[in-house]
């Protein structure tokens, strides 16, 4: 998926989403008690007063752009309505029958639910090696395991990578949907099925297969195939004049508009889809009632089943993923079984939520980069599905038992999420990452609940080791990691150590193979931007390099995604200067240039002391402002901040420079 929106899927969906403060409503709020409520909504003026009252909510009214909310029970639409603006400027109200938002990764439902059909007509095979489906397209695996069609619609392929950097607008036409595929193909290099990592790249392939298989371009066949019997008549995986016309603008949290979003390829299956609220009722609907709704069909009754079961999970009571269906927001479902799909783009933030077993089916989505989706879920399921309070039975585990999960686990997908666990001698697991410290208890042999009610979920391998987890982040697991070496030249004293010992865990700055790191030694142009690419945690570009000099680098194919991610700038149009020790200023314009490209950076403030080039000043003052550096920067008595700017970086502050990146992407 493109940069943009892969990382705004994980910096917003994720950090945004996870973090934001769930507000408790008490029933009284929405005019009645529970106990007056029949199990679920039933009536369709109560339901728009609840909406209402939640989004007179001050924290909220204040901040929205736009929204519309939908919700749909046994066949019938109990609420359609927008509130705010699809443009603040010109002041259009946001209409959930003609305004047209993007969906983003909610594609991908429609993307899965055109395969199954396929699935259900025998022209593919779940368990078939995907290959079979490929045409000339080539399946790179390094195990000696298949690639199968359930493996891409549960997001468990084994992948090396599962988004790119590449922007659309760094090219000056987006590909076609085989020769994007064809370009980016990824490498299985896990057992399939093993472990679940959200993948762009895994639906991308779905959609291609789809368009291969049926003989129809994608978009074609999803519309003939499911909007056209759905009466689906504003949805497109196309960004049409007729689309185009009735979108919403996105807005970031300062109401400064984005441009329209541009797809890369032109078809995007996991994300290009555009939709209005009355398109998206007549789709939760259909599933919700099967695969049927008023005559007409897009599944069968048994499809429709197996597509809203789940089929991976982590452990039992921490369930991941059906078909094309993700489950978040676990703490909120109050013992009801709920399947979902999030979307989030600059400007588009999305969430749909189906209860198959109660027919009862949410649709939100909001048009500016603020996130209350968890806060609206909580409250709807808290009104309309509330759960006695329950006291929860733990096990009585010893330090010595508990040791055995003790470890550091990297995030499959966000490659700087770190998780380090530790047994504590009161018989509980202490659990840091990003999100803090949390102290959690144990409730089953491979599950454990923190004073929050987070539930925390490990996975064995086959010989009984535990290999994963998944915890703070709902997208992906965790992999256990070997223990950190120690370099022969850092002893534990020295002051950079912590800052060397934790980017090993990232997979990056790596020492050489007698052991030794070399802390003083100066970090070259090429090994700085290759092992930012790492930390990221995205693939490599796979197009030729532009600049002549970087052909026979090992970082050549990193540099080139920064590049594409318009991100960096060679010193001359075709020249780098890939050897040359990199100046801390000229560090620090790439960090600007690439948190630009990848999480929308503002330009921040800090006072200066010392000499900075006037080309790298807004740089240093982005880096100085968010403390991106070590113990060699220090502030004077007026917190004027020396950068030693136009001194070489050396191994060490790289190090301290990629760790505080890493701390400050996610949040912290």
């Amino acid at each position: 998926m493109l940069i943009r929106k892969s990382f705004r899927k994980k910096l917003i969906h994720i950090f945004l989403t996870m973090i934001v403060a769930v507000f408790t409503f008490a029933p009284y709020a929405y005019g009645s008690s529970v106990k007056e409520m029949a199990l679920g909504p039933t009536d369709a003026k109560e339901v728009e007063e609840f909406a209402d009252t939640f989004f007179s909510q001050p924290h909220i009214k204040d901040q929205l752009a736009g929204a519309v909310f939908v919700i749909v029970k046994d066949g019938k639409i109990l609420l359609k309505k927008g509130y705010g603006y699809a443009d603040l400027e010109k002041k259009i109200p946001a209409d959930p029958d003609r305004t047209v938002f993007p969906v983003a990764s909610i594609s991908k439902v429609f993307t899965a639910t055109g395969i199954m059909q396929l699935v259900e007509q025998g022209k593919i095979n779940l368990d078939e090696d995907i290959q079979t489906y490929l045409g000339d397209v080539k399946l790179k695996n390094k195990t000696d395991y298949p690639l199968t069609m359930k493996h891409l619609l549960t997001h468990t392929t084994g992948f090396d990578f599962t988004d790119t950097l590449e922007s659309a607008q760094h090219r000056p036409e987006p590909l076609p949907l085989d020769k994007y595929v064809k370009e980016n193909m990824s490498t299985v290099i896990r057992k399939p099925g093993e472990a679940f990592r959200y993948d762009n790249f895994a639906s991308m392939l779905q959609g291609y297969i789809l368009q291969n298989v049926s003989g129809k371009s994608f978009n074609q066949y999803i519309t003939e195939n499911i909007y056209q019997p759905l009466e689906m008549k504003n949805s497109s995986f196309l960004l049409t004049p007729e689309i185009k016309a009735k979108l919403a603008t996105g807005y970031n949290a300062a109401n400064k508009p984005f441009p329209v979003y541009t797809s890369n390829p032109i078809e995007q299956p996991e994300g290009g889809m555009f939709s209005t609220g009355k398109d998206m009722a007549a789709f939760m609907m259909a599933h919700l009632n099967k695969g049927t709704i008023e005559g007409h069909k897009i599944l069968d009754k048994d499809t429709a089943e197996m597509m809203q079961s789940i089929h991976y999970a982590i452990h039992p009571k921490l369930p991941n993923m059906a078909y094309g269906f993700e489950t978040y927001y676990h703490s909120s479902h109050n013992n009801q079984f709920v399947i979902g799909k999030g979307g989030d783009l600059p400007g588009a933030h999305s969430w749909m939520w189906l209860l198959p077993e109660q027919r009862v089916g949410g649709f939100i989505v909001f048009n500016k980069d603020i996130d209350f989706r968890e806060e609206l879920f909580k409250a709807f399921m808290d009104r309309y599905y509330p759960m006695p309070k329950k006291e929860q039975k733990y096990v009585a585990s010893t330090q010595e038992q508990l040791k055995r999960f003790e470890g550091v686990y990297r995030d499959l997908r966000v490659n700087p999420w770190v998780t380090k666990i530790t047994a504590t001698q009161q018989g509980q697991l202490l659990a840091e990452d990003p999100m803090g410290k949390n102290t959690l208890r144990q409730v089953e042999p491979l599950l454990f609940k923190d004073e929050e009610g987070t539930l925390l979920a490990f996975k064995e391998t086959d010989d009984g080791r535990v290999a994963y987890l998944q915890y703070h982040n709902p997208v992906s697991l965790a992999e256990r990691l070997p223990a950190s070496k120690q370099f022969s030249d850092v002893p534990t004293v020295h002051p950079y150590a912590a800052y060397i010992k934790d980017v090993q865990q990232f997979g990056v700055l790596p020492g050489d193979t007698d052991g030794f790191f070399y802390p003083e030694a100066p970090v070259t142009r090429a090994e700085f931007v290759g092992e930012l690419i790492r930390l990221i945690g995205v693939r490599a570009s796979t197009h030729p390099v532009i600049f002549t000099d970087t052909k026979n680098n090992k970082y050549a194919k990193e540099i080139q995604a920064a590049v594409e991610a318009n991100a960096i700038k060679g010193v001359t149009k075709n020249t780098f200067e890939p050897n040359r020790p990199i100046t801390r200023q000229e560090a620090a314009a790439i960090i600007w240039g690439v948190s630009q490209a990848l999480i929308d950076a503002q330009p921040a403030d800090a006072p200066l002391a010392g000499e900075v080039d006037p080309w790298a000043i807004q740089a240093v003052k982005y880096a100085a402002a968010n403390k991106l550096y070590g113990p060699e920067v220090t502030s004077s008595e007026k917190g004027m901040v020396d950068y030693k700017a136009k001194k070489p970086l050396l191994r060490q502050e790289a190090a301290a420079l990629f760790y505080t990146y890493a701390r400050h992407m996610l949040g912290g």
